[in-house]
């Protein structure tokens, strides 16, 4: 009997490690590839159109389309902003809708949210003239947008870091604010964007090693623009990035503030919520990750501590003033370590939550709150000499 019990015990045991390591390596499958660029998935028809009244019906009553106060519209044909309250009706929703770039949608056209709003360059969907420049790194050119107010003190830079399989446009809803007070920026790419170098394995890293291709952003500012101080706006893995610049970088002194929304603050605690969201039972969850962790590590160069700037909270600096922003319904990176974060460091970051909101929606849930967050930190921070 203690044999079969001895027996069956080690059997479940191998069992076990082998249903860990199988799934290890599909999450560590999921984890790795550098996603594709974010586009507009036209799945929702428009049963109804008026351009001259701006309104729009639409087959739906869920989703960015009616939930957000302010979220892009794009069509095969142009982009409507979709702004103000929406109305339910009994065929759908109706919303009104301000066209910015193409044609007015036709009822039967089929159309997708833009959480980014002003979905394409600077100068077609909000008139802002700006260039198209290439930033040297070390593995390769990285394109970004130089975006120049006129008036600008171009002493001062905001360099702008979209969020994982995001693109340059996710930063166009912090232009208008920069414009206002005179800011010029560059709006960055990545390893693994459309047109930048790739990853040989095709890996994105979550900040571990993309705060390199920031690093060499602000050089080229440095060089080509005779920038001496910087101010860093990140969305999700963009906070990252800019939070792993801060950290690792002996250029951080050039920082003079940042700005961090919906940042992923810890890539394991991101893992846990996400494993909760596919509804993998709890005690299952330290074991899977531990076999995730692992296994990642193994294929990659990933090093997830790295990615844990709450457990290296001793690096990072604490004269950097920070706005942090994060909504309090986001399922893809978890507001808990923005908390902890804002909470360890309250002199230094300024912390707003936006109640039921999503992932980096701050904007769209609330665009004058989130506006007046921005302006009144950055006339505090940016504008105003740091001593």
């Amino acid at each position: 009997m203690r044999r079969i019990l001895v027996w069956l015990t080690s059997s479940l045991l191998v069992l076990s490690l082998i249903a860990m390591g199988v799934g290890g390596w599909y999450y560590s499958d999921q984890l790795l590839p550098a996603p594709p660029p974010f586009e507009p998935e036209l799945t929702v028809e428009v049963v109804g159109s008026d351009e001259d009244t701006g309104s729009i019906t639409f087959a739906t009553a869920a989703g960015d389309l009616v939930a957000l106060d302010t979220v892009g519209m794009v069509s095969a044909n142009g982009t409507l902003i979709l702004e103000g309250p929406t109305d339910a009706l009994s065929d759908g929703s109706a919303r009104t809708g301000v066209l910015i770039d193409g044609g007015w949608p036709e009822p039967g056209t089929l159309v997708g949210p833009a959480v980014d709003t002003f979905y394409g360059d600077p100068a077609t969907t909000l008139e802002l003239p700006f260039e198209d420049v290439d930033v040297p790194s070390s593995h390769g050119v990285l394109p970004a947008w130089r975006v120049v107010p006129n008036g600008s003190d171009t002493d001062t830079w905001v360099v702008i870091v979209h969020g994982r399989g995001g693109t340059l446009s996710e930063g166009n809803r912090l232009l208008p604010v920069l414009g206002e007070l005179g800011l010029p920026s560059l709006t960055i790419s990545v390893r693994n964007d459309p047109n930048a170098p790739a990853d040989p394995d095709g890996y994105g890293y979550y900040g571990d090693q993309e705060w390199e291709d920031l690093q060499a952003a602000i050089e080229h500012l440095v060089i080509t623009e005779g920038a001496e101080r910087i101010v860093l706006a990140g969305y999700s893995q963009g906070g990252s990035i800019a939070l792993g610049f801060l950290r690792r970088s002996s250029d951080a002194d050039l920082i003079e503030a940042a700005v961090l929304i919906s940042p992923l603050v810890s890539l394991n605690e991101t893992l846990v919520l996400q494993a909760q969201m596919r509804d993998i039972p709890d005690p299952v969850i330290p074991p899977l990750l531990f076999a995730t962790r692992l296994i990642t590590s193994l294929r990659s160069d990933l090093d997830f501590d790295q990615v844990d700037h709450l457990g290296r909270l001793d690096e990072l600096p604490t004269d950097v003033p920070m706005l942090m922003t994060h909504g309090s319904a986001d399922e893809t990176v978890p507001v808990g370590p923005t908390r902890e974060l804002a909470a360890a460091r309250p002199g230094q970051i300024t912390y707003e939550e936006y109640p039921g909101t999503g992932h980096v929606r701050e904007w769209n849930t609330d665009r004058e709150r989130f506006d007046e967050d921005l302006r009144d930190f950055l006339n505090e921070h940016a504008l105003t000499p740091a001593g």
